[in-house]
């Protein structure tokens, strides 16, 4: 029996063994065109250049000529050992602590199936760090915890756990995550590299190598619940390896597209739902130092956070490689480092009016503290302040401020104009400048919104079979900090002739943690060509609303020598999936709304897509890992209104085939109330 899927769809697991496939270039050496961002619209506008400790350097030391000279001090690197990821953290010595994976320089890149994991120490969050010892024999992509006793929890890519006392050791085995995955993902492995994070009531935020969110409130070792899955924006280019962190209000999320060299960014305001923004977080032109001096690394991957005591992050670490990993193999002058940049730390800022806000709201007075070595009230250039969403502060537009006052140390502005509110915004943000040209970038939460409110999720439907009767069974659960208020559950079918209620359940107020079985009898369902869901009436999230539609529907167009799968495979969204060999052959999905989805196979022998929008040509996307029914593509938000994504076959490592399973569009028309 197949099974029976909620908004988001059954996709199988990513083997670990596929990220140590060779780097690959892009299927097209065209590229997407660039929005007119201004400073501080892109994450890797943050991004400070790195101070010089002792000097920069080009003798003796590994590295093609667009690394050299640099600041080996900088991070952790020598010329005996291959250095690989690891996040800073300030120990309770006050000193800073990385737990760092490394492996012999003479056995290549790829001799990380057999790193180890070492402990690095020093006075100063950009190094120099100096080797102490190794703590695990064995381990590859470690990340560490602070936890709330004071002792450090350590857990590497098998999702073995480690806990110490102290960052230094000893450090003891203590199990292995678990996971639940609850029908979101066949049942197995927990999955590799993963990355945590405490939630204000003290359980744990996990997201997965492949962008799952997964909670425990039982301790680092789970078991941890499988709640929201394909969060990425896509996965052209293998998109893996995330970091996330909290600060105040709400989480961030770096990850990286390992063959594309680029990398995504997102914020969610619960940790479940997650808004993905445009621009990049880094790139090749991120490593520099303060004398101007620019590397320029082949692959910059394991991005990690070190934050300050209320979760800000202050510095980026990332693994650096000069070279393609396949070209790296030992006895050579290629090897990677680990290397730590300094960030603009956000400021804090608040909206002083507790009244709600809308789009129409044309004055908003935000108070913007004063912190040590920060004096709001000489510092800033008033002028160059833009305040309100990010879709239109990223573009340097939003309100202006108009008058400022102080309080205490504090100064209160006063903020006039568009400020572009939109359904996807849960916080406004606060970009400009210093009087002396620093970057000032803040977010803050809008009223009416919480990061503690009740967070609803909906597990996949089930299809029972007892004495005769059969029924619909699925799960709703509150896995927010606070009880939710009585809701309605739509139970919905999805057939080949549309979308169609089929029944509503009251749901009573569940506390966190707690969740309500729906259930309903239903007459010869359809297995075959039907897909059903649960869905909250009226819940709303920054994911926006959104509805799929199966590549039979009437709005998905195909041209060329497209031919169905047999409909036997239930990873299939609605057992049926197209494919083509033929270069050129396309696909148009024509929608209404603000932004679409495309769903189809991931794997290592299909081709490319070259992505048009609106007839425009955006870029090409690779077709690499993941499985059926997994998300291809996603389209940035556009403006509201009739739109056109098309595919179009092209050749990726010799292969042109390629897989359509189904769309989906975004659109507050699909919020079922």
């Amino acid at each position: 029996m197949k099974n029976l899927l909620v908004v988001i769809f059954v996709a199988t697991l990513l083997p670990a063994a596929w990220a140590n496939q060779p780097d690959l270039v892009q299927s097209s050496g065209r590229t997407p065109p660039n929005k007119n961002f201004v400073r501080g619209g892109s994450f890797k506008d943050l991004i400070l250049p790195a101070p010089i400790i002792e000097g920069l350097e080009s003798e003796g030391i590994w590295g093609i000529d667009k690394v050299l000279p640099r600041d080996k001090d900088n991070g952790m690197e020598d010329n005996q050992w291959c250095y690989w990821g690891g996040n800073p953290v300030k120990g309770n010595d006050g000193k800073y602590h990385i737990a760092v994976c490394r492996w012999p320089e003479s056995t290549g890149h790829h001799g990380w199936f057999e790193s180890e994991v070492a402990h690095c120490v020093s006075d100063n969050p950009i190094g120099p760090y100096v080797i102490t010892k190794t703590i695990v024999k064995k381990g590859h992509n470690p990340e560490v915890m602070k936890m709330a006793d004071g002792t450090f929890a350590l857990h590497i890519m098998s999702s073995d756990v480690y806990s110490s006392d102290r960052m230094p050791g000893p450090w003891k085995r203590i199990g292995r995550m678990t996971m639940n995955p609850r029908g979101l993902r066949p049942t197995g492995r927990l999955g590799s590299n993963l990355t945590t994070e405490f939630r204000p009531d003290g359980s744990i935020l996990l997201m997965t190598k492949g962008g799952d969110i997964a909670v425990s409130n039982s301790g680092i070792l789970g078991p941890y619940n499988l709640v929201s899955i394909h969060n990425y924006t896509r996965n052209s280019g293998y998109a893996e390896d995330p970091v996330v962190w909290r600060s105040r209000h709400q989480y961030h999320s770096i990850y990286n597209h390992a063959q594309d060299r680029k990398s995504g960014y997102m914020r969610s305001l619960d940790g479940v739902h997650w808004k993905n923004e445009e621009g990049l977080p880094y790139d090749a032109s991120s490593t520099y130092y303060t004398d101007g001096t620019k590397n320029e690394w082949y692959k910059f991957e394991r991005p990690k956070i070190l934050q300050d005591d209320i979760g800000r992050a202050t510095h980026l670490s990332l693994a650096l490689l000069d070279t393609a990993k396949s070209s790296d193999k030992g006895n050579d002058i290629h090897s990677s480092k680990n290397m730590i940049s300094p960030l603009v730390v956000e400021r804090l800022i608040t909206i002083v009016s507790e009244e709600p806000i809308t789009a129409e709201t044309k004055r908003i007075a935000v108070r913007i503290e004063a912190e040590e070595g920060f004096n709001p009230q000489s510092d800033l250039d008033l002028d160059s302040l833009r305040f309100g969403s990010d879709s239109l502060v990223n573009l340097g537009q939003g309100c202006r401020a108009v008058s400022s006052s102080a309080d205490g140390k504090d100064l209160v502005v006063q903020f006039e104009g568009d400020n572009g509110l939109n359904r996807f915004d849960y916080d406004f943000k606060l970009l400009g400048q210093t009087r002396s040209g620093d970057l000032v970038i803040g977010y803050t939460l809008l009223p009416g919104h919480s990061a503690t409110a009740a967070t609803l999720v909906a597990l996949p439907v089930q299809l029972t079979k007892a004495d005769g009767v059969m029924r619909l069974e699925g799960v709703i659960e509150n896995v927010g900090l606070e009880d939710s208020e009585p809701m309605i559950a739509l139970l919905m079918e999805h057939s080949p002739t549309g979308w169609e209620e089929v029944e509503r359940i009251s749901i009573p107020a569940l506390k966190p943690y707690e969740n309500r079985k729906v259930s309903t009898t239903i007459d010869n369902p359809n297995t075959v060509d039907c897909e059903y869901e649960i869905r909250v009436a009226g819940q709303k999230t920054c994911e926006g609303f959104w509805r799929r539609v199966d590549d039979t529907d009437d709005s998905v167009e195909f041209s060329g020598n497209w031919s169905s799968h047999p409909k036997s495979n239930p990873q299939y969204y609605m057992n049926n999936e197209r494919i083509t060999e033929t270069v050129g052959d396309s696909v148009t999905f024509t929608f209404i709304g603000s932004k679409a989805r495309a769903y189809g196979t991931l794997a290592n022998e299909m081709g490319s897509f070259d992505v048009y929008l609106d007839g425009e040509f955006v870029e090409s996307i690779r077709l690499s890992w993941g499985g059926p029914n997994s998300k291809l593509y996603q389209t940035e938000v556009l403006p509201e209104g009739k739109h056109t994504l098309e595919l179009r076959a092209a050749v990726y490592q010799k292969s042109s085939k390629v897989a359509i399973d189904a769309f989906s569009f975004e659109s507050p028309a699909n919020e079922l109330k």
